[in-house]
């Protein structure tokens, strides 16, 4: 996890109220503050205590000062990364506590909240605990960013554990979770991006039939609103490289130049036409 990294909550801006001081102001001095939080980051083990808590003061009071400046937000969070990489997970969690309360209207910023929680358990090797934290976000924050996000972040970290079976597990719940919001939302871009996640995560199990499935509906039910060329360019590379079907993957691309002669990626569907004949 990049602590030292500046998140940006999509849609801060919009929610949170006007600023009454000069924006420019307000960011030199959040910068200024910034500086000294990047000490610690990059050296925390080597950060004193009494240094850790000076600086969580002055992003305290530039919150507190700010409010209403969606910098005060980004404030809060890096008060909680502060906490993380000097391994205090407790008040970690209690700051992002703070911030959810503070910020329950908002949902990209709970949403960061509760992720953020379930990463300091992570750290702690306490991964029940954090799958606890990540399956609130899909109960409570689904159509958020971070949301839609977390059912693949969860699929990942039992690969990198090397754990199939749990995986796999995983990318099945995480397809019918995302089928259920395409369903909901049907005809939304968040539900032609929930099929396409839909539709990725076929390939953890190597449901290949399915998967072609999945790309097949994303084209039926949006090749009239949105770009589906990677839809299609899924299903060709599909049946060629893991169904070994060069048959169905020439038909499937000969149907996509005719369909969308002006495409941008035409050319690569040339390219892997020419492949196959």
């Amino acid at each position: 996890m990049r602590m030292n990294k500046l998140i940006i909550i999509l849609g801060v801006a919009t929610m949170l109220a006007g600023c009454t001081v000069d924006q420019y102001f307000i960011e030199r001095e959040y910068y200024r503050t910034l500086r000294q939080a990047q000490i610690v980051f990059k050296n925390p083990d080597a950060t004193p205590p009494n240094e850790l808590q000076r600086v969580v003061g002055l992003l305290e009071g530039f919150s507190k000062k700010y409010t209403d400046n969606p910098m005060a937000v980004d404030a809060q969070f890096n008060i909680a990364r502060l906490y993380l990489v000097k391994k205090e997970y407790s008040n970690a969690r209690a700051r992002l506590a703070k911030t959810l309360t503070a910020y329950s209207k908002f949902e990209n910023i709970a949403s960061e909240a509760v992720f953020l929680s379930g990463n300091s358990y992570e750290m702690e090797d306490k991964w029940d605990s954090a799958l606890e934290q990540y399956q609130k976000i899909y109960r409570e924050y689904p159509t958020t960013l971070r949301g839609l996000d977390i059912p693949i972040y969860i699929i990942q970290h039992y690969k990198i554990k090397f754990q199939p079976d749990k995986m796999i597990d995983a990318a099945h719940q995480a397809i019918t979770h995302y089928n259920a919001l395409a369903d909901k939302y049907f005809g939304s871009p968040l539900a032609y991006r929930a099929l396409v996640l839909a539709a990725d995560c076929y390939a953890v199990p190597k449901e290949w039939e399915n998967a072609v499935l999945a790309h097949k509906k994303i084209i039926e039910a949006y090749k009239d609103k949105t770009d589906v060329s990677g839809a299609f360019m899924s299903i060709a590379y599909i049946y060629k490289n893991e169904l070994k079907d060069d048959a169905k993957a020439k038909e499937t691309l000969e149907q996509f130049i005719k369909e969308f002669p002006k495409s941008k990626i035409r050319k690569m569907a040339d390219g892997l036409l020419k492949e196959l004949k």
